[in-house]
This record gives structure tokens, C-alpha cells and sequence, in this order.
């Protein structure tokens, strides 16, 4: 695969492993794996009280018998206005966790699919001289990746987040910087493009252990 400069031009070509570029095996594991992902991300801070905890008062309504109206034995009941709520949620933890094995061929089954359609670049290293996101998008502009459309987002994949370059891509919308070690299925395909630098693939690949 073809090695880009920041201008553009033909810097030489990479080899990528198939392990991890052209892997076979079932889409359902992109759907697990989107599924673990997105269930992480849930806080799980929703609450309701029960009838137990409203506030209001413990005393019978009116007698049980003989006023022609409906038995009532608390004014915190779920089918009174104020009561509390029945079945509610509750703070609960909603994540979990896969198999390694399911993880990692998720993630090649993701980035197959990106590379099947030429949505897979490498970029030469670059670094921001200042925290300008006219620089980095000027860098961009030479990569061809200039896009202001959610389907063109671009993921930017880097040994690690510099503060320049954190800071430059604060502003911009569609893209997102990410270190190449915290690639995951769910960044491959939410975004566009998939944008590694030499280095940020290099460290990919050996954590990877390929």
C-alpha cells in the first residue's frame, strides 16, 4: 500500500498483514463488538424513586370503608400524581466485556472492510509547529481528506495525541484524533476515512503482535 506525504505525493509503499487487512469471517462479530462498545458508553445513572422514598405522607387517605370511594392506603402509591414509580430504573453498571479473540477479529474484520474500499490511508509522521487548525487543516487539504460531511469523517490515527495537535482538531467536526494503541471496530466504522501515520501503524501492528 502506497505511503503518502503531507502534500500528497507518493512517499513509497507498506506492506499490511492480512491477519489484519484482509480478514475473513461473520459480520455478526461487528455486531457484537459495536453492541460491547456502545453499552460502555451508557452511564447508567437513571433513577426513579419507588414509593418508598417520594415524600409524602404514611396516613390512610380516608377510612376504608363507607365513603362510597375507591380503598386507598397511601397517598405514595405509583397510581397516585406524586407517588412513586413503579418498576423504575436504577443506577446500574450496563457494561460488559468480550472475548479477546472476538475483539481483535472484529477489529481486522473492520479494517478489511475499510481497506475492500480504498477508505485506508498512510500518512508519512507529521507534527503541528503551533496549535493552529489552519495548519492542520491545511495538512489535510494536501491529503485529499477535506470534508465537511458526517459519511467523510476522518479518523486520524497517531503514536500519541500531541497538545498542538489536540487542540488544532478540537475545532474541527469531522475529524478525530485518536492513538493508534485505542483503535477499536466502533471508531473504524463510524468514521469515513481511517488515516494512520507510519508510526501509528507500526505501534498498532506490535501491539498487535503482528
Amino acid at each position: 500500500m502506497q505511503v503518502l506525504k503531507v502534500t500528497g505525493e507518493v512517499k513509497g509503499d507498506m506492506e499490511l498483514p492480512e491477519t489484519w487487512f484482509n480478514r475473513e469471517g461473520p459480520k455478526s462479530l461487528l455486531w457484537e463488538a459495536v453492541r460491547c462498545y456502545l453499552a460502555n458508553q451508557r452511564q447508567g445513572t437513571a433513577k426513579t424513586k419507588t414509593r418508598a422514598e417520594v415524600s409524602g405522607t404514611g396516613k390512610k387517605p380516608w377510612p376504608q370503608k363507607h365513603t362510597g370511594r375507591a380503598r386507598h392506603g397511601s397517598r405514595r402509591s405509583p397510581i397516585w400524581v406524586k407517588g412513586g414509580v413503579a418498576w423504575g430504573p436504577k443506577p446500574r453498571d450496563f457494561g460488559y466485556e468480550l472475548p479477546k479473540k472476538v475483539r481483535r477479529a472484529a477489529l481486522a474484520l473492520a479494517l478489511t472492510a475499510k481497506h475492500r474500499e480504498n477508505r485506508i490511508k498512510i500518512v508519512e509522521d507529521f507534527e503541528l509547529g503551533q496549535a493552529k487548525t489552519r495548519e492542520l487543516i491545511n495538512t489535510l487539504k494536501g491529503l485529499g481528506l477535506r470534508s465537511s460531511v458526517s459519511s467523510d469523517s476522518v479518523l486520524l490515527l497517531v503514536p500519541a495525541v500531541s497538545e498542538n495537535l489536540r487542540r488544532a482538531s478540537n475545532n474541527i467536526p469531522w475529524l478525530e484524533v485518536m492513538p493508534a494503541s485505542q483503535l477499536n471496530p466502533y471508531a473504524v466504522l463510524v468514521h469515513g476515512q481511517v488515516v494512520f501515520t507510519e508510526q501509528g501503524l507500526n505501534d498498532f501492528l506490535a501491539r498487535m503482535g503482528a
